[in-house]
């Protein structure tokens, strides 16, 4: 059994979240709190599995909340609730300590799913974020090489760029038309999550005058 605790300042959102929860019958909602004071105070007295924390509570706002719960109960994971937009604060949060972040408005139709991704110790990032993020469903980006991260092809053209060389210049030499070389320069630029040509020729000989593969 999934032993729930739900932290949100509106009574209707908290009850609506344990019904939906209630139709499981390996979970339940066995903590509610409206403050964050009453939060900390139910969970001295009683062990949860998972906390469902909304962001904007009326003594406490914010990133910060997430932070300070952590510090307090490290092995506590945190699924974040909010009105807020993903693109927004989502990797915030995760970077404060929560494992997942549900917009508010997909609440019923993803919070099963991200409940039980969460407390299998994974993260959960919804379809939609999962979409804008750079570096995919991977959120520790620094961890990535350019070798993960780029095809051969794509590498091939990056280290070309570094060189100097043209798009036709590339073209011809990779035996490629130059329409190729530009797909392939797009998706560079959105793997690397770069603006323009300006920014991908100086991230190109950054990186390749030090004759080594760096960590992104």
């Amino acid at each position: 059994m999934i032993r729930l605790a739900i932290a949100d300042d509106h009574e209707l959102i908290r009850n609506g979240l344990e019904m939906i929860i209630g139709t499981h019958s390996d979970m339940q909602v066995t903590l509610q709190a409206a403050s964050y004071h009453e939060l900390l105070e139910s969970l001295r007295k009683q062990h949860v599995d998972l906390l469902l924390l909304d962001l904007n509570l009326g003594d406490s706002n914010g990133l910060s909340t997430v932070e300070q719960i952590k510090t307090q109960y490290p092995s506590l994971p945190i699924l974040v609730l909010s009105a807020y937009p993903e693109e927004v604060y989502a990797l915030r949060a995760f970077k404060s300590g929560a494992l997942g972040y549900l917009n508010k408005s997909v609440v019923s139709a993803e919070l099963i799913d991200a409940i039980t991704t969460v407390m299998r110790g994974e993260k959960y990032i919804s379809s939609a974020l999962e979409e804008i993020l750079p570096f995919g469903t991977d959120l520790d980006p620094e961890k990535k090489t350019l070798g993960d991260l780029l095809s051969k092809r794509e590498f091939e053209v990056l280290s070309l760029i570094a060189l100097g060389k043209s798009p036709k210049e590339i073209a011809e030499e990779m035996a490629l038309s130059p329409k190729t070389v530009s797909t392939y320069r797009t998706r560079i630029l959105d793997k690397l999550s770069l603006e323009n040509t300006a920014q991908l020729q100086r991230f190109a000989y950054e990186t390749f005058a030090g004759n080594t593969e760096p960590t992104l």
